[in-house]
């Protein structure tokens, strides 16, 4: 069985590489349609720098707080550290797992420099807007350009009716700031997508649509040097690797860094199997127990279990989870070695 295994691992291999040629977002390697046409977009600098390193699982800042609610900035910077030390490639504040729709703008803006003064270009460091009207989130942006973050998404959510007014927001933001941006898409067309894909700084689309849009997305997009990345789940960026997404936002990176790296790395050594292999050990096994504790309640939980966060506290109208309630999920990452007993 592993012989035949490794015979079929070896023959995709071979095809993938003699009939797939154009080059994924900042590596060299040859995952694109042959009748695809290479990237000619031209971006700056400072632009194929990140895409450059946005690369691998993506860990999401879950917000630590303090027991009246502040947000615990020690909490926050020794988080970081632990991600850094083990090598967790991209830090990225989302506006769910983030809860930023539960921050205020100072409170974002300080997380933000926080997590980049903390990281020292340990990781690329990926911001996020709130959901603001067009010039807030301008200033927003311009304001923390001296934090050192990396690059942001801009959150529009459902502030704008129609897809004329998404891409008419991008295009304002884009000319009025010099930081990268990525979109997060709600369902947006594959018109829109080519569009914002064409904007200069707008480099990438954290991608929530499932795989075949998600697969679209990735290969029409291939001649403008733009990122899609995956909002969660190994089992879908393991075939969206294939194609040329080269990063997504991983729900186990966050409190154990070393299984989403060593994921990604079987993928970069083409070692599919094994990665198949981790998302049924810790993926699928992870995600029918944190389904019972809400999200993203659960991560907190995740990283409070970890050792990295001294609470589960989430802002009101949320609930935090109980130490009863975790005790499902303590004694499954004990039993699956994804916590050290």
């Amino acid at each position: 069985m592993t012989s035949s295994l490794s015979k079929l691992t070896s023959s995709r291999r071979r095809f993938l590489k003699h009939a797939l040629a154009a080059p994924l977002i900042g590596s060299g390697v040859g995952l694109a349609s042959a009748a695809s046409p290479v990237a000619k977009f031209q971006r700056n600098e400072r632009c194929m720098s990140v895409l450059k390193r946005l690369r691998g699982p993506m860990a999401s800042v879950t917000q630590p707080y303090n027991r009246d609610f502040s947000i615990d900035h020690g909490a926050l910077r020794a988080w970081v550290d632990y991600m850094c030390e083990n090598k967790a490639p991209i830090l990225f504040m989302t506006y769910g797992d983030s809860e930023l729709g539960f921050l205020s703008e100072e409170e974002i803006e300080a997380v933000t420099r926080t997590v980049c003064s903390q990281a020292r270009g340990r990781a690329l460091v990926l911001g996020g807007t709130g959901e603001w009207w067009t010039n807030r989130t301008i200033d927003f942006i311009n304001r923390v350009e001296d934090s050192g973050v990396d690059a942001l998404n801009v959150h529009i959510g459902g502030l704008c009716r129609n897809e004329d007014e998404i891409y008419g927001a991008f295009k304002e933001i884009d000319s009025k700031t010099q930081v990268p941006l990525l979109a997060v898409d709600r369902k947006y067309s594959l018109d829109l997508m080519l569009k914002l894909a064409q904007l200069p700084k707008v480099i990438g689309d954290k991608c929530h649509e499932e795989l075949y849009n998600y697969h679209k997305f990735i290969r029409e997009t291939r001649p403008y040097h733009f990122a899609v990345v995956g909002a969660g789940q190994m089992k879908h960026f393991l075939f969206g690797y294939l194609i040329g997404s080269p990063a997504y936002l991983c729900p186990i990176t966050p409190f154990a860094p070393k299984i989403g790296v060593d994921f990604f790395n079987a993928l970069e050594r083409g070692d599919f199997v094994t990665a198949k292999e981790m998302t049924f050990k810790y993926e699928d096994a992870l995600l029918k127990v944190t389904g019972k504790l809400g999200y993203p309640h659960c991560y907190k939980s995740l990283i409070h279990l970890s050792g990295q966060y001294k609470t589960t506290l989430m802002r009101s109208p949320r609930t935090g989870n109980t130490p009863e309630q975790v005790a499902e999920l303590k004694a499954f990452l004990l039993k699956s070695g994804m916590l050290p007993s």
